[in-house]
């Protein structure tokens, strides 16, 4: 039995499908769950959670009951080139791989995640290949171009015997004639079909299916016009589309609003959550509204000029926690720059000011770390700022090479500290799930570490799940990444 029979077999049951086009579908899904053009196993995830089905991601990757979702929701995700190149390699009709893959998407991804944690991009390569191998069909005989009539039976006589030992090479030399003749037809195209147009219309389709389709933020730019409003942007869909112009027509008045600058592209992300709830209750505020510009982009308001009074303060309230433009009073972001950082063995490395670096340097040379015992250094814990993992999994990102590089560079110009590396996550999510991975997040970064050659200096890694967060499991994510890092402490 494979590692997939059970969805097989259940998804062939509960959608009245033949078990080979099913296996050709999980074929198909392993291969796009697994291809590097589309991100990996993070990014097939990150197109259901860019749809607002986060919280049903996490369900199929944890231990509890998958959640469902519906068709509309996996087209939303995969978009209409994939699905459509889906269709043609499984041989059957978008409108009946949609169902399917719906019931499908939540079985395989558990499957794929025992204990929570998202497989290495080896392991997972490992498992489709194994998949493949197991699950191709038995060829069926090719059809005999001619049919070859059965040697009359001899008739018994002395010596028959003999005259058998004779003729047995040539029938034996006969069928082997013969069959070359079958496959050697079978491999020769017909002389009416034309493989060049086939050709090219298998490579446009894999073109289609291994180009990784770009992905956008939804915009929404609402400009007053002394009394008349022109919409430009790009949404995720149909239903953000006509919700807008309902809402802006019932505001406004139908012939004073211009949509035509709106488009629509499945390819987009969708708006955050809450969105279009609070965008609806600020619109009151923009009644008498004549003149100005109130411009939306992911979760930043890109632009705001001209607005009434009541409509700004109400923007601080129902968009706490996004960014928003400096008219709004907030103080704008202050963009970190990397400095150059001198250590004692005359080697320099880039930091930011303030980062762990910088902390751990000027810690190292204080007296509280001299004088210290590792009972006065359990608690001083230093947070990697730059360092981050795949989601779900303990792969480090490339991105975190810089900061894991320039700790290995401090700890070999202060050849006497060791190190503790700690891991940590939210509140959200079963406890054990997030002990593990935390633990096997902290694991990594000491393994990659010793790979760098300060092995030595880092004897002890360990994970605390959620032991010490601090954020309600219910809050949003935004919220909760505070509880979710990974930092080291010095030992004695």
């Amino acid at each position: 039995m494979t590692y997939f029979d059970t969805i097989i077999d259940t998804i062939s049951e509960r959608y009245e499908l033949g078990q080979g086009t099913v296996t050709r579908l999980l074929s198909e899904l392993l291969g796009l769950i697994s291809n590097k053009n589309y991100g990996g196993f993070t990014g097939f995830l990150a197109a259901f959670q860019n749809n607002g089905l986060g919280d049903a991601v996490d369900s199929w990757v944890g231990d509890g009951d998958n959640a469902a979702i519906t068709e509309g929701e996996v087209e939303n995700a995969f978009g209409n080139d994939i699905l459509t190149s889906l269709a043609s390699k499984v041989g059957v009709g978008r409108e009946t791989i949609l169902p399917a893959l719906a019931g499908m998407i939540p079985l395989v991804v558990n499957k794929l995640t025992p204990d929570g944690i998202l497989p290495s991009e080896e392991s997972l390569a490992a498992t489709v290949a194994n998949f493949n191998s197991a699950s191709v069909p038995t060829p069926e005989p090719p059809s005999r171009p001619h049919q070859v009539r059965d040697p009359e039976p001899l008739e018994p006589a002395d010596g028959s015997n003999n005259l058998l030992t004779w003729l047995l090479p040539l029938i034996l030399l006969g069928i082997l004639i013969v069959l070359g003749y079958w496959f050697c037809g079978k491999s020769s195209a017909p002389a009416n079909v034309n493989t060049a147009n086939t050709n090219a219309n298998r490579t446009a389709v894999n073109a289609n299916a291994n180009t990784a389709a770009p992905v956008i933020e939804s915009s929404f730019k609402l400009e007053a016009k002394d009394g008349k409003y022109v919409v430009t942007g790009v949404v995720h869909d149909q239903k953000t589309f006509d919700d807008i112009k309902a809402a802006l027509d019932a505001q406004f008045g139908a012939a004073n609003v211009d949509l035509s600058g709106l488009k629509i592209d499945a390819k987009a992300k969708q708006f955050p959550d809450g969105w279009w709830a609070n965008f609806t209750k600020l619109l009151p505020n923009l009644k008498d509204w004549k003149t100005g510009v109130l411009a939306f982009a992911g979760n930043v308001i890109t632009e705001a000029n001209g607005l009434p009074s009541a409509a700004v303060d109400q923007i601080k309230s129902l968009f706490a926690g996004w960014k928003l433009p400096d008219v709004f009073g907030n103080a704008p972001d202050v963009e970190r720059v990397l400095s150059e950082l001198s250590l004692p063995d005359g080697s320099k490395l880039q930091a930011y000011p303030g980062g762990i670096e910088d902390e751990l340097i000027k810690f190292i040379a204080s007296d509280d770390y001299k004088n210290g015992t590792n009972d006065s250094l359990k608690d001083k814990w230093f947070n990697f700022d730059d360092l981050n993992f795949e989601f779900g999994t303990t792969n480090l990102t490339p991105a975190s090479k810089r900061q894991l590089d320039n700790i290995v560079a401090i700890l070999k110009a202060f050849p006497d500290a060791k190190i503790k590396v700690g891991g940590y996550t939210d509140k959200k999510g079963d406890d054990a799930a997030n002990l593990k991975l935390s633990d096997g997040r902290a694991k990594a970064v000491q393994a990659a570490l010793q790979k760098a050659g300060v092995g030595a200096q880092v004897p002890e890694a360990e994970g605390y799940g959620e032991q010490f967060a601090t954020v309600d499991e219910n809050a949003d994510d935004k919220e909760r990444e505070k509880d979710r890092k990974t930092a080291v402490r010095l030992l004695k």
